[in-house]
C-alpha cells in the first residue's frame, strides 16, 4: 500500500512538474533565468540582499526579465524607463499587490493598506492618508519637525555617548509618532513609547519577501498550514497584539470636546463619513503609516550620516551655502529655496543607497502587452530600485556621491524627468506611491540641514590615531530596508554658541 502510495505521489510530481515546464516554455514573458522544474528559480535566491541577485541578472538579462519561485512568474524592472512605463503609465493594471498569504493573510488578516489590492475600499483609506499628508497639507507639520530637527542635533551635542543610530531612531520615530497621533516630543532618555509598535513591525517585515514563506512558494499549502496550531497561534496572537496597540493609540489621540489638534489621526476621524471609512479601518491605516515612515526616515538619515563621513567635500559645500544663508541663526523652512544643495544632498543620499532596495510587490490584476512581451494576469512585478538608481541612462557614474547631478551650472535644482518620477524612486510609482512621500522629504531636508549646519563629521580614530572606518558597502539587510552596520561618528560643533541656539528651536 505504501508503495503504490508512493508510486502515485511521484506520478503526480512528474506530471505537474511537466506542465509547469511547458507553461514556462510557451509563456511568452520576457526570458530570464533558467530554473528546476516545480521550484522555479527559489534555490537561486539568497536570504538577504535579494535585490543584488536581481540586479546581476538585470546585467545578463537586460532591464525586463521574469524567473519564477514555483509555479509563479515574477517580473523584474531593473531600469528607470521599463519601471516608468509599467508601473506609472500602466497603473491602471500593474497597481494590485501578490497574495503575500503570510504577512497580509495570515499576520494583518487583509488590514494593513500597504498590502491590499487596489480596491474601492482601499481607494477610501489612500485618500484619506492623502488629504493629510499631501504635498499641500504637509506643510501644517513643519514647525514641529523643525522643533525635532533642533532637539535632534541637542541631543547630539549633549549626548555624544549615545550611539548615532539610536539618536536617528528616536528622531524618525518621535516625528511620525507626533504627526499621526500627537503629544510631545519622546526624550532620548525617557522610555519609548513607540518600541512596542516597532517590534510588531519587525516580527510582520520579513514574512514580506518572496522567499520568506513556503505558503507564497506553493500556495496549494494554504489549507494544510492553516491547520499547524502552533503556526495559527502565532499569527492570531501578533494579530491580536497589534490590533490591540492600534486601538489603544488611535483612542488616546481622538481630540476632546474643544480641542484640535494637528494629526493625522484627528483628519482621517473627522472625514470618516466623507470617505466612508470605519474606525477599525481608520486605526489600522495610522497605524500602518507610523509602522512604514519610521523606519525609511531612520534608514535614509544613518545612510546621509555615512555619505558625509565619505564626502567631506559634500558636507562643505552644503555648509558653505548654510552659512552664507542662515549665519548663525539655525535653517527653516524658510530658507529652503535658498538651499538647493541641501535637497541635492538628500536626493543623492536616496539615490546612493536606498534604504529601501525592492519595492513593496506589485501585481497585474489583467494580462497586458509590452514590448512585444505578453504578461499575464496575476505576474508579480518587483521594482528593483536599487538597479534603477544605478541605471547609466538617467545617472552618469551612478557609484559616485555627486549631489552637483540635480543642480543646473547655476546650482538651482534641475527639473527630474519623467522617468525618474522626480528623483524619488524609493517611494514608489502610480497609484501605489507613498501616501507619506512630501512629508518625508520634508522631514530629511530640516534634519539633514540641521547637523550640517550645527556640525562637523568626523570619523572616531583608535588609539594610534588611525581612523575607524565603514565601508560604503557594509550594509546589513533587515528584509524591507537595508542599512549601514553599525558605525561610529564624531560630531564637532561649528557654531558659537550652538547649545543655546538649539534650546531656543527646542522651544520653538
Amino acid at each position: 500500500m505504501f508503495n503504490l502510495s508512493a508510486i502515485l505521489l511521484v506520478l503526480v510530481l512528474v506530471v505537474v512538474a511537466i506542465r509547469d515546464e511547458m507553461r514556462k516554455r510557451t509563456s511568452r514573458l520576457p526570458p530570464g533565468p533558467p530554473g528546476l522544474p516545480l521550484l522555479g528559480n527559489i534555490l537561486q535566491l539568497p536570504s538577504q540582499f535579494l535585490y543584488r541577485k536581481l540586479t546581476a541578472w538585470s546585467d545578463r538579462y537586460g532591464p525586463i526579465y521574469t524567473f519564477w519561485i514555483g509555479s509563479q512568474p515574477y517580473l523584474v524592472l531593473g531600469s528607470t524607463a521599463v519601471s516608468a512605463d509599467l508601473l506609472d503609465r500602466m497603473s491602471a493594471v500593474t497597481s494590485d499587490r501578490p497574495p503575500m498569504i503570510k504577512p497580509r493573510v495570515f499576520y494583518f488578516k487583509g488590514m494593513n493598506l500597504l498590502l491590499q489590492d487596489r480596491t474601492l475600499t482601499w481607494r477610501a483609506q489612500r485618500r484619506s492618508i492623502h488629504a493629510s499628508l499631501n504635498i499641500h497639507t504637509a506643510t501644517r507639520y513643519n514647525s514641529m519637525q523643525a522643533q525635532e530637527a533642533a532637539y535632534l542635533a541637542l541631543s547630539l551635542l549633549q549626548h555624544p555617548e549615545k550611539p548615532f543610530r539610536r539618536q536617528l531612531h528616536r528622531f524618525a520615530a518621535s516625528v511620525i509618532f507626533r504627526a499621526v497621533y500627537g503629544g510631545d516630543t519622546i526624550q532620548l532618555l525617557d522610555v519609548d513609547p513607540t518600541k512596542r509598535i516597532e517590534e510588531l513591525t519587525d516580527e510582520s517585515m520579513h514574512a514580506m519577501m518572496p522567499q520568506n514563506s513556503v505558503v507564497d512558494i506553493f500556495p496549494f499549502l494554504k489549507p494544510l498550514i492553516q491547520r499547524v496550531k502552533w503556526f495559527r497561534k502565532q499569527a492570531d496572537s501578533w494579530f491580536s497584539d497589534a490590533e490591540q496597540e492600534a486601538k489603544r493609540r488611535y483612542d488616546a489621540a481622538l481630540p476632546t470636546d474643544g480641542w484640535e489638534a494637528t494629526t493625522v489621526v484627528h483628519d482621517v476621524n473627522i472625514n470618516m463619513g466623507k470617505y466612508g471609512i470605519t474606525k477599525h479601518q481608520a486605526m489600522w491605516m495610522t497605524m500602518a503609516l507610523f509602522m512604514a515612515g519610521q523606519e525609511t526616515s531612520d534608514t535614509a538619515l544613518y545612510i546621509f550620516g555615512l555619505a558625509m563621513l565619505h564626502h567631506p567635500e559634500a558636507a562643505s559645500t552644503a555648509q558653505r551655502q548654510l552659512d552664507a544663508v542662515c549665519g548663525d541663526c539655525a535653517p527653516t523652512f524658510e530658507d529652503r529655496e535658498k538651499l538647493p544643495f541641501v535637497d541635492a544632498i538628500v536626493k543623492e543620499t536616496l539615490r546612493w543607497r536606498p534604504g529601501v532596495p525592492l519595492s513593496v510587490p506589485h501585481r497585474a490584476s489583467e494580462e497586458f502587452e509590452y514590448r512585444g512581451y505578453v504578461i499575464p494576469a496575476g505576474t508579480v512585478i518587483l521594482d528593483n530600485v536599487w538597479s534603477q538608481t544605478r541605471d547609466p541612462a538617467a545617472y552618469k557614474h551612478p557609484e559616485s556621491f555627486d549631489p552637483t547631478r540635480f543642480l543646473d551650472d547655476s546650482g538651482t535644482l534641475l527639473p527630474a524627468t519623467a522617468d525618474t518620477h522626480l528623483d524619488q524612486l524609493g517611494f514608489g510609482h502610480g497609484r501605489r506611491v507613498c501616501a507619506g512621500r512630501d512629508f518625508a522629504l520634508n522631514t530629511l531636508f530640516i534634519a539633514c540641514a540641521y547637523m550640517l549646519w550645527a556640525f562637523r563629521f568626523e570619523w572616531p580614530v583608535d588609539e594610534e590615531g588611525k581612523e575607524i572606518v565603514c565601508g560604503v558597502d557594509e550594509f546589513q539587510d533587515t528584509s524591507i530596508t537595508v542599512s549601514p552596520r553599525e558605525f561610529g561618528i564624531v560630531l564637532k560643533p561649528r557654531k558659537e554658541g550652538l547649545e543655546e541656539t538649539l534650546l531656543a528651536g527646542v522651544k520653538g
